[in-house]
């Protein structure tokens, strides 16, 4: 089952006049994913941008509408009239749905056959694509999969706050249940230094008592929502509090870096701008330990870059660690004994030869990290490198 988020956005029209919308957004988990990447038969995959604002939500609609028809027609090659006209009923049924249209995103993907329909809702943005083939076209839903985002703790004396900062560079608050709500519901003191009578403490040493009793009740409640993620987790609060915290924290995906500083009193507007750079970093430093292991195994002779000796080595469960460029497109087809034969045609009977190979590197237990334009990746590893098992 797909997980529905909705997230606050502020859209400024005029001087003086908001628009607040609900940014409606769909994530995909691996097991969904891999499901999908089993499907086989008359597959059409449709993806396009889209827009978080109902009232320009028209313009999408003729978009799809002549994607629609792209589609069909290109599905006359490998299905019947029949099952055209189920598609084609599946799709018109969704133009025809107001209220899909008025909670949208940034971007829509969807997946269709003769028996049945599949949308996400996609808090990034797509290039427009359709696709028809035996198999989905899935490399657009690996930033779902895997996507840029964050998790920020903000944390002051008078409140804490846990956020999933979004590949749309939107902070969306996360109900974390048991999470303190200020300093005082921990330690039911008033101010940290405190120096009213209570055993030992009192004074700066009674501070740090309390300060670190309070920053593992949050930890604690906080530790169970982030654990088994892939998505690194910022602290937004003093530096005091921040060396405290990671003094004890067991996320191992605790970001070494955060926004420095009291959060107390502070727009969720002036943390979420905050964040991008720490973000941006993070994601870079994941492209470079990526690199560096690369040329670890490259003296190995554990590495490739040719896309089909990739093809073979993926379908031997060869391949542990893949870096793709995630807008590259290579037309062909894959036995399941890794014969690779590449087209120049986009035609219903060939596939996204990448595409096939992320799948097939996730189905065998492999990470996978897509890469877009504007990232820092050797241009030597584009479009396509993997690092072996085994040489």
């Amino acid at each position: 089952m797909k997980d529905v988020i909705l997230s606050n956005l502020t859209i400024k029209c005029q001087p003086k006049i908001e628009i607040e919308l609900m940014l409606y957004k769909d994530t995909i988990r691996e097991k969904e994913f891999l499901k999908l990447a089993d499907q086989r038969g008359i597959c059409v995959s449709i993806y396009l941008p889209t827009t978080p604002l109902t009232q320009d939500a028209q313009a999408d609609r003729i978009v799809l509408k002549n994607l629609t028809k792209t589609a069909m027609e290109q599905a006359e090659a490998i299905a019947d009239k029949r099952q055209i006209q189920a598609m084609t009923n599946y799709l018109e049924e969704l133009l025809d749905d107001d209220e899909f249209w008025k909670f949208l995103a940034n971007g829509l993907g969807i997946l269709v056959t003769p028996e049945s329909i599949r949308t996400y809702r996609l808090s990034y943005t797509v290039e427009e694509a359709v696709e028809v083939s035996d198999r989905f076209y899935l490399k657009p839903l690996m930033s779902a999969l895997q996507p840029i985002s964050a998790y920020v703790l903000a944390i002051s004396q008078k409140s804490v706050k846990l956020y999933e900062f979004t590949p749309a560079q939107e902070l969306e608050p996360l109900d974390v249940s048991d999470l303190p709500a200020n300093f005082s519901a921990v330690t039911q003191r008033t101010l940290q230094r405190d120096r009213a009578p209570a055993r030992k403490l009192q004074g700066d040493e009674g501070a740090e008592i309390l300060q670190r009793q309070f920053l593992r009740a949050i930890e604690k409640a906080v530790r169970p929502v982030v654990s088994g993620s892939n998505m690194p987790l910022i602290l937004a609060t003093t530096q005091e509090f921040q060396a405290m915290y990671q003094s004890f924290n067991s996320y191992d995906m605790l970001a070494t870096k955060g926004v420095n500083g009291s959060v107390e009193g502070l727009p969720e507007e002036e943390i979420r701008q905050a964040i991008p750079p720490i973000v941006k970093e993070l994601r870079q430093e994941r492209i470079q330990q990526w690199i560096d292991l690369y040329h670890q195994r490259q003296n190995e002779s554990r590495t490739s870059t040719d896309l089909a000796t990739i093809a073979k080595l993926v379908t031997r469960g060869q391949v542990s660690h893949l870096l793709v460029d995630a807008d590259a497109v290579q037309y062909g087809t894959l036995t399941d004994i890794g014969e690779m034969t590449t087209s120049d045609i986009r035609s219903a009977e060939t596939y996204d030869l990448i595409d096939e190979i992320v799948v097939r590197v996730i189905q065998n237990g492999g990470e996978v990290l897509g890469v877009r334009k504007g990232e820092d990746a050797p241009e030597e590893l584009m479009p396509i490198a993997a690092i072996l098992r085994w040489a």
